[in-house]
């Protein structure tokens, strides 16, 4: 457990979202993401029935870049901190895409907080197909060949479907909207995601999961998201059509899902 007298030292610098009211709902976020920008559909859905908590990982939002590589059971314990201190002592940790891992060992490090998972298109362990997303993502922002990596990004987190949908002028604003909102700490997170391995964490959760799987995911395969599924009574739902990112409908019924979830009574025991 955290002590409280720990938790602002945990938080010093931490941008942290605090939104809505009700009983506290913690958030992880994905490599390059952020909070608002990978749950606004959960957040603004259910702003009157729960308090979505969330922190920025370092080099993302207003938190500071950090020289050292990322650790993950900090980032693990910045998020429970984060629920702690908007007034939550056992609450739901929702993560997305690396934000899954995060999530999974909060649960492992702090199980008298963490009391269920709703674990998103979520990196267990680096694959082949997360291993050569993540060495490209670097290689380009090392180079700072920022046009080609916002290329890169859009036509990795949309399914083939949807890119073939887009006009030339639809594709490159969502290239200058990915290189625009483009985080400074975006290769250090995706570092993070090419070490990352939580599966030996996954036999000892014993809490209430919802694992979602995307059946079009080019970065982080099918089956490595659905290998959260080994964790004990997890439910499983599979979006056979959808990509790593969302559409705004495929999002919309996801936090109705993520939402009936969270009502259930044993997610917040």
């Amino acid at each position: 457990m955290i002590p409280q007298t720990e938790v602002a030292d945990i938080l010093t610098g931490v941008d942290v979202v605090e939104s809505g009211d009700g009983p506290v709902v913690a958030l992880a976020h994905g490599a390059g993401g952020g909070v608002r920008e990978n749950f606004a559909a959960l957040i603004d859905r259910s702003p009157r029935e729960h308090r979505f908590v969330g922190p920025y990982y370092p080099g993302a939002g207003g938190t500071p870049p950090v020289a050292d590589p990322l650790d993950i059971e900090a980032l693990a314990d910045q998020v429970v901190a984060a629920g702690i201190r908007a007034g939550g002592t056992r609450f739901p940790v929702v993560g997305l895409s690396l934000g899954a891992a995060v999530a999974v060992t909060a649960a492992a490090r702090h199980p008298e907080n963490v009391s269920a998972l709703v674990l998103t298109v979520g990196l267990a362990h680096a694959d082949a197909q997360s291993d050569a997303f993540t060495a490209v993502w670097r290689t380009l922002a090392a180079h700072e060949e920022w046009d080609a990596l916002g290329r890169y990004l859009v036509s990795s987190t949309l399914t083939p479907d949807l890119l073939g949908a887009l006009t030339l002028d639809e594709y490159e604003r969502a290239v200058a909207a990915v290189v625009d909102g483009y985080p400074a700490g975006g290769a250090a997170h995706a570092e993070l995601a090419g070490r990352t391995d939580v599966t030996e964490l996954l036999d000892g959760i014993e809490v209430p999961s919802l694992v979602v799987v995307s059946g079009q995911d080019r970065i982080i395969a099918p089956s490595t998201a659905r290998a959260y599924a080994r964790i004990r009574g997890a439910e499983l739902i599979e979006y056979p059509d959808a990509g790593h990112i969302f559409t705004p409908d495929e999002a919309a019924v996801w936090a109705g899902e993520v939402a009936r979830f969270l009502r259930e009574p044993s997610s917040v025991r």
